[in-house]
């Protein structure tokens, strides 16, 4: 089906979501969208394949390389990114390449992720509130996030590594989101929590009402967040601390394009969702929470990252960790929906469909940006021959 037309073969894995071979359909799409899709010059994949391009054209040396990681006159923070490239510049030139390479990963963590969660519907019945539910993780971070290479591949191994550790009591779990921040270098904090959750061990009920606070802390203005995270943060990620938290990038921010109405909300109808079924999970559910250990451990790590997620939102592109955050959240809301038969869960869920359904079409319309044409008639036949990268946002303009 992948070499007739991978976008069908997505259709077929759901489908069949119990065969052992259909998460490889998602991991095997993933890698095909990076192979075609479009990489607009105002977003970041076009950056990396301007890099990869220069390295082509101008080799470095692998000790000047070397030399750009974590100092203060080097460019680069991570890992995973710029090694990448610059070990496929030896080779090719060519963006389609780069982030089909990138997708192998990507798709990896991000096939699986989904599959840690229809694991729980093998043996039941499925129904159109668990679909619901599952497209919606799916979508929080989606396929079409790998343009944000780093950030996001980062953020599916982080979900993939915290839920194996906290859910499954796997220590390669541990050992996967530790890695992350080669990925990434932001993640020091989410792996940060992680390890003082598990040490710390704070009571989940106590978290709750932490959670519930953190929506009450926009007073707060960016520069003391700064501050606070220059203070903590090791010597070289201050620089990018800094450029993160200035009134420089706060008012370039300001000045870009105003995003439609529909772009602004999508993400909060999900918020207040996650914020519904939190609390209807924390009211009417404690003695489940109590008897299910690995449950209330994931509940109360999601709640802590949550209340993070909420303070880091005030900072500009500090957004990113709240929707990290909310993909533990949905993946919480899909396990007590699978595992726990709550008949007033069930009726607040329902009253939130129409919020939930909101967030998908409009992610659905963001996919478009990058998604092109190829990526859903083609196959990795003809892609080899044809590079025709029209988005299918080409349609609504």
């Amino acid at each position: 089906m992948f070499l007739l037309n991978p976008f069908l073969g997505v259709v077929q894995a759901f489908k069949h979501f119990r065969q052992d071979w259909a998460k490889n359909s998602i991991w095997l799409f993933v890698i095909f969208y990076g192979f075609t899709m479009f990489r607009p010059e105002a977003m970041d994949s076009s950056r990396y394949v301007s890099r990869l391009q220069v390295l082509y054209e101008a080799p470095l040396s692998w000790d000047i390389f070397v030399a750009n990681f974590y100092s203060e006159e080097g460019i680069a923070v991570d890992l995973y990114q710029p090694l990448v490239t610059y070990l496929l510049s030896f080779f090719t030139n060519s963006g389609n390449v780069l982030f089909a390479v990138f997708g192998i990963t990507y798709g990896y963590f991000y096939s699986r992720n989904l599959w840690l969660l229809l694991d729980w519907a093998k043996n039941k019945r499925t129904d159109k509130t668990m679909w619901l539910l599952l497209v919606s993780f799916a979508f929080m971070i989606g396929f079409w996030e790998l343009n944000g290479v780093r950030m996001w591949t980062a953020a599916h191994m982080f979900f993939y590594g915290s839920y194996l550790f906290i859910i499954s009591k796997q220590k390669k779990g541990l050992v996967i989101a530790a890695l992350t921040p080669l990925v990434h270098y932001s993640f020091m904090l989410p792996l940060g929590l992680l390890l003082f959750y598990t040490v710390v061990k704070i009571p989940w009920r106590i978290l709750y009402f932490v959670f519930i606070a953190s929506f009450f802390l926009s007073e707060l203005n960016i520069a003391s967040v700064g501050e606070r995270l220059t203070a903590v943060a090791p010597e070289f990620l201050v620089p990018r601390i800094n450029s993160y938290t200035s009134d420089k990038y706060i008012e370039a921010l300001a000045e870009g394009p105003v995003a439609n109405w529909y772009v602004t909300y999508y993400l909060k109808a999900v918020g207040w969702v996650v914020f519904i079924m939190i609390s209807v999970i924390y009211f009417t559910s404690q003695e489940f929470i109590r008897k299910n250990k690995a449950f209330s451990n994931f509940f109360g790590f999601t709640m802590l990252f949550l209340t993070i997620g909420n303070v880091m939102a005030m900072i500009p592109s500090g957004g990113r960790y709240l929707t990290i955050a909310r993909l533990f959240a949905l993946a919480l809301i899909f396990l007590f929906y699978m595992i726990y038969d709550s008949r007033v869960f069930a009726r607040y869920l329902k009253f939130s469909t129409p919020l939930l359904l909101f967030f998908i079409i409009v992610s659905v319309r963001e996919s478009f940006e990058t998604l092109t044409f190829v990526t859903i008639l083609a196959n990795p036949l003809i892609a080899a021959f044809i590079d025709m990268p029209i988005p299918l946002i080409s349609l609504l303009k």
